[in-house]
């Protein structure tokens, strides 16, 4: 079991085009850093992506919880490809702390980095985190990912947050800000998670920003509850309840033009799957009503207790838990996304007795996976204290 502030004189080495060579890498290795008092050195940063290096995003992310610990860095700019990160102690005089990508950047990407943070800061007080950029763009999950699916599971693990949605922000212009207020926790419980149950509840809300008109609202939502009946009832699992919010933003909520659709279903066994579609403003391609149903259908028919966007965001948690945390995948992949958080977090805690194991469930009736966590038990010393 770790304390929650461990200096380390060697910098830890990670090749950031680990792989799928994005963010994910950044994000992670960041957390624990800040955690752990790891000093890490990352190359290749997003080298698999079309704009290698960090872009405004990242680089926000990285001033954040560079002010959290007050961490010494070399090489936090645009662009860079090669970063050294050497955390300070979290800082005890600071309750607020504000990032803006002053971009579309995606704000929920802020909030991966610096929500494990907040967590293990060493006060009673809650931590509260002022983000701006994108709240519902492409290339990151949307703020209702946020406050709909992870916050519940979040909540599994023993850890919650507040939240105040001030402003929404599309592509291109971001604009978006909301701010979380997190208390911090003594330790993460280890989590069990082994059977998805049924579907008792289905909850939509598809929405419309700016110039695009409601209609749009109304046909996403149409499109994902016709194909969410039509697939359940042909898989003969029981269509539960329908809940369903069609709307047009108050232009005084809102930057820009916009429009998608989030959905939520829960479980008799307390499981939680989010499905979403952003609108582009094309005819072409599928409807965001359809690719969000997918996302969800993809989840259930698979058995899973975690849909693919909330896999990847288990394991930092399952990482900082106490004990062993279990998560059933169903007969889906492990994602890149997930594979890459593992490994990061493997070459960073692993001398501590951090392992992962994916094996064959003997427990359920269906083709699944067990997802298997030994984590190392991250103390919030001086909390405790208090």
């Amino acid at each position: 079991m770790l304390k929650s502030y461990r200096i380390m004189s060697s910098l830890v080495q990670i090749d950031g085009s680990l792989g799928e060579g994005g963010g994910q890498v950044l994000r992670i290795a960041l957390s624990l850093s800040t955690l752990y008092g790891i000093p890490i050195e990352i190359k290749n940063i997003r080298a698999g992506r079309p704009k290698p290096g960090l872009a405004a995003q990242h680089l926000k992310g990285l001033e954040l919880v560079k002010e959290m610990c007050n961490a010494q860095v070399q090489g936090g700019y645009i662009g860079s490809t090669h970063l050294e990160f050497r955390p300070g102690p979290l800082n005890k005089n600071k309750r607020t702390f504000v990032a803006d990508t002053q971009t579309a950047g995606c704000i929920c990407l802020l909030a991966q980095v610096a929500l494990p943070c907040a967590l293990f800061f060493p006060y009673n007080d809650a931590v509260t985190l002022i983000l701006m950029g994108g709240t519902n763009v492409p290339m990151g999950p949307q703020i209702e990912y946020l406050t709909e699916v992870f916050k519940p599971m979040l909540n599994k693990f023993g850890a919650d947050f507040d939240f105040e949605l001030m402003k929404r922000g599309y592509y291109p212009k971001g604009g978006g800000r909301l701010h979380l207020h997190i208390k911090p926790v003594s330790n993460l419980n280890a989590v069990t998670l082994i059977n998805q149950g049924l579907p008792i509840e289905i909850t939509m809300w598809s929405y419309v920003a700016g110039s695009v008109h409601i209609n749009e609202a109304q046909r996403m939502a149409y499109d994902a509850q016709a194909i969410l009946n039509n697939k359940l009832i042909e898989s003969h699992i029981q269509v539960p309840p329908f809940t369903t919010e069609a709307y047009k933003e108050d232009k005084t909520m809102t930057v820009g033009n916009g429009s998608g659709i989030n959905i939520v279903c829960k479980t008799n066994t307390g499981c939680v799957l989010g499905g979403s579609g952003l609108g582009s403003g094309r005819r072409e391609g599928p409807s965001p009503g359809k690719t969000a149903a997918d996302e969800i259908l993809k989840s259930l028919l698979a058995r899973a207790c975690v849909d693919e966007h909330t896999q990847d965001q288990m394991i930092i948690l399952m990482a900082l838990a106490k004990g062993v945390s279990r998560i059933n995948i169903g007969d889906m992949k492990l994602t890149c996304h997930t594979e890459t958080a593992m490994q990061v977090a493997e070459i960073m805690l692993g001398k501590h007795g951090l392992r992962f194991n994916l094996s064959k469930s003997t427990e359920s009736e269906y083709p699944s996976y067990i997802l298997e966590c030994q984590g190392c038990g991250l103390i919030n010393d001086n909390l405790i204290k208090q």
